[in-house]
């Protein structure tokens, strides 16, 4: 007895090959119908036997393409219809359901290998692609994702490429980048001045023979420029930190091969395979320092590399070629988005670079690369973007449409819509015009494609961020959120908590409830009811911004605290080495009547304190510097001492008080107490802190949160304590610790007050 379905298929199953799939498993069962994408989701009808039919559901969910995530699968019956074969029918506008859209995913087996391959007909074509592999998400401007959706509709396919197209068992069978030599894509060789001297192979070659020769090149990739040149020639290295005003923040590595990163580096299984998938993030992996060869101008004074494979056809033939890690980073103006357009890199770059690699395929949305770090052997996301955007959060509840605008630094945006909470890639730090102008140009893209226009807007708390008046100029009503209880909501959010939990949430700082600056925070909610529990005693900045760059005027503030005016007696000079006599003298005026020096409880500017007494940093040359080689120089170190770290548990919230610790700190750097030793000790110090107020509040489970727990040793070392006391920790792994996800926390916060 025949039987026809209509079947609905929600998820990613657009851009992975999936209607090609339909269409085999179909015909191998000698079913008739046809199939079609439709704005969100794929359509399809199917006509057969009673066995072939519901094998053929069986093999839509089990034989699915490997990029494919089938979320919501709807079948009914309807009436049978005349007509034999199975075909792919031209996609509808219609909506229905929620939005789900692929990343860009990098180059897969079967490409590389015909890349390489020198009978084939796409040898050597640097844009190569498949159902499986190629650009999505950067090139998409409307959906279903089909090519007069996309960049691409401005290179009409070919005789051959057509033919690819519509025959059903080609690889290539309605591959919607589907492009060759003849038809496709190609690159050429700009120098500086603006003069085309090659195209095609010729510009690869001279590319090749630049890079060997040391030259710094901007090479247009899959969502954006790259800065790359030879990682082993020190000279260029230095010379691209010269341009760049960038002294000491690690520039990434691709390397050619995952042998050659083995050999430089230390990776488990799990390292291997995320490096070596489609995502292709960079990995920050613990140096070996076995390759003499590398630059040591590439990660100063930092134990990891951030590591890459080649992820597109046109890096793959590069770095075969060049046989040796590259630098490359992201190309752009310091503080500004990463350049994606020809023009604008030509404008920006040119003073940077000895020649640009450019190519015609439109890069619709500009994506920096991924960041992950391994902690405790599980990834944590550093940095979201290429690879990893748009997937979608998970919601435990139906949310209404809601935008979060994010905070001011590290920024990234997120739009609720019903059971999915979507978050824009990483956009960067909000201190420019041109980093507003793609914070804006996001915000559209994302309202278009996902089909939302929402119903309220959320923003940080901080009356001066670039967001809260973008929130206060959108026409909606406004919710405001704390900038801790958003990094508090985010975590909740990630993992999947409903009404309670306990956070632990220190970063640099966040605009407090009480104007002050907050980032040593513990606080609890239960449902409706938040309360910030603890904090730590809160010190001054003198010069307030300038004490978040020159963690040297967080030092002496912290001293101050401690021994107030008896600071410049000789005993204590040993521990201010750093300092000019004047300039103490200045700082300490500021600090003595309150000039300029706002109150924070931040546990980030304590990191910094630390190193700058510690000789490690004195002036930021990039954020998080200073905190970062404390961490570093701890990791070395087995110590088991900790500090006190005395809680007064009787008032509220309770102040944890750093004035023992820094003590303790000042006496161990005049007993030459090694910099690691006692960098260590302040580490344990600050776990143990959190398990006496976790014990004192008979938590069973603690979120950690903010840009304090981007710290790999402080999570790990918090996790041990805690986990041997019975209580569970989670900490970020989806989304960034750092303020990238405030945006996630404050679609929650701004969900609760509708809740309300």
């Amino acid at each position: 007895m025949q039987q026809r379905y209509q079947i609905s298929v929600q998820g990613r199953v657009q851009g992975v090959g999936f209607r090609p799939f339909v269409v085999r498993t179909a015909s191998k069962l000698n079913l008739s119908g046809w199939v079609r994408n439709i704005r969100q989701s794929v359509l399809m009808e199917v006509q057969g036997e009673l066995e072939q039919t519901e094998s053929f559901l069986l093999q839509l969910q089990s034989d699915a393409p490997p990029a494919a995530r089938i979320e919501q699968l709807t079948v009914k019956q309807v009436d049978l219809l005349h007509g034999g074969g199975f075909k792919i029918m031209d996609s509808s506008g219609e909506s229905e359901g929620a939005v789900s859209i692929s990343p860009d995913s990098g180059i897969c087996t079967a490409c590389k290998n015909e890349l390489f391959s020198a009978d084939n007909r796409r040898y050597h074509y640097p844009f190569i692609s498949c159902t499986q592999c190629g650009p999505r998400y950067s090139i998409l401007k409307a959906l279903p994702f089909d090519r007069n959706n996309t960049t691409l509709n401005a290179f009409p396919m070919c005789a051959e490429c057509l033919q690819e197209y519509q025959t059903s068992n080609d690889r290539r069978f309605h591959a919607q980048g589907i492009n060759c030599a003849k038809c496709g894509p190609q690159i050429s060789y700009v120098t500086p001045q603006g003069e085309r001297l090659a195209e095609k192979e010729a510009a690869l070659a001279r590319t090749i023979c630049d890079l060997k020769a040391g030259k710094i090149l901007a090479i247009k990739g899959l969502s954006g420029f790259h800065l790359v040149l030879d990682a082993t020639n020190h000279e260029a290295v230095l010379r691209l930190r010269h341009r760049k005003k960038r002294p000491a923040k690690p520039f990434a590595l691709m390397y050619p091969q995952l042998s050659m990163v083995a050999a430089d580096c230390r990776m488990n299984e799990q390292e291997k395979l995320l490096l070596s998938s489609e995502i292709a993030p960079i990995i920050l992996l613990e140096n070996r320092y076995s390759n003499l060869s590398l630059s040591p101008a590439i990660a100063p004074d930092n134990p990891y590399l951030g590591v890459m494979l080649p992820y597109t056809p046109l890096h793959q033939l590069i770095c075969r070629a060049v046989n040796k890690p590259l630098v490359v980073s992201s190309a752009n103006r310091s503080g500004e988005p990463v350049c994606c357009d020809n023009e604008q890199a030509f404008e920006q770059l040119r003073s940077l670079v000895d020649g640009f690699i450019m190519h015609d395929r439109e890069i619709y949305q500009g994506l920096d690369d991924s960041i992950v770090k391994f902690v405790n052997n599980e990834p944590m996301l550093l940095r979201r973007a290429r690879g990893y955007v748009p997937d979608y959060l998970p919601l435990k509840k139906e949310f209404p449409a809601i935008m979060a605008l994010g905070g001011q630094l590290k920024n990234s945006i997120a739009l609720s819509k019903g059971k999915r909470l979507y978050i824009s890639q990483y956009i960067g730090d909000l201190e420019n015009i041109a980093a507003v102008e793609r914070h804006q140009k996001v915000k559209d893209i994302m309202q278009r494609l996902f089909a939302v226009q929402p119903d309220l807007v959320a923003c940080d708390l901080h009356p001066d961020y670039v967001t809260t008046h973008l929130a206060k100029e959108s026409a909606l009503p406004v919710v405001a959120v704390q900038h801790h209880l958003a990094h508090l909501y985010a975590a909740m959010v990630e993992h999947q908590l409903k009404e309670q939990a306990f956070a632990v949430v220190w970063d640099g700082n966040g605009y407090g409830q009480d104007g002050s600056l907050w980032g040593g925070e513990f606080i609890a909610v239960d449902g409706e009811k938040v309360h910030r529990v603890a904090t730590f005693l809160p010190f001054k900045l003198p010069g307030g911004s300038a004490a978040i760059t020159e963690p040297r005027r967080v030092a002496i503030a912290l001293l101050y605290e401690v021994y107030g005016e008896e600071l410049l007696a000789a005993q204590r000079i040993n521990a201010l080495s750093p300092f000019t006599l004047s300039t103490l003298k200045q700082l300490l005026k500021m600090l003595c009547n309150n000039i300029n020096s706002p109150l924070t409880s931040s546990v980030g500017r304590l990191f910094d304190g630390l190193s700058s007494l510690l000789n490690f940093v004195q002036i930021n040359s990039f954020e998080g510097e200073a905190a970062m080689r404390v961490e570093f120089a701890a990791q070395s170190e087995s110590d088991k001492g900790v500090y006190d770290l005395p809680i007064d548990f009787s008032v509220t919230p309770n102040i944890i008080d750093w004035r023992p610790m820094l003590s303790a700190v000042i006496d161990d750097i005049n007993h030459h107490i090694p910099p690691a030793v006692i960098a260590k000790r302040f580490h344990n110090s600050a776990a143990e802190v959190i398990l006496h107020i976790a014990q004192h509040y008979a938590v069973p489970q603690v979120l950690l949160t903010g840009g304090c727990f981007q710290n790999g040793l402080l999570i790990e070392t918090t996790v041990a304590l805690l986990e041997k006391h019975g209580i569970k920790v989670l900490w970020h792994k989806k989304i960034p610790a750092n303020d990238a996800g405030l945006c996630v926390g404050q679609v929650r916060a701004a969900y609760n007050s509708v809740a309300d």
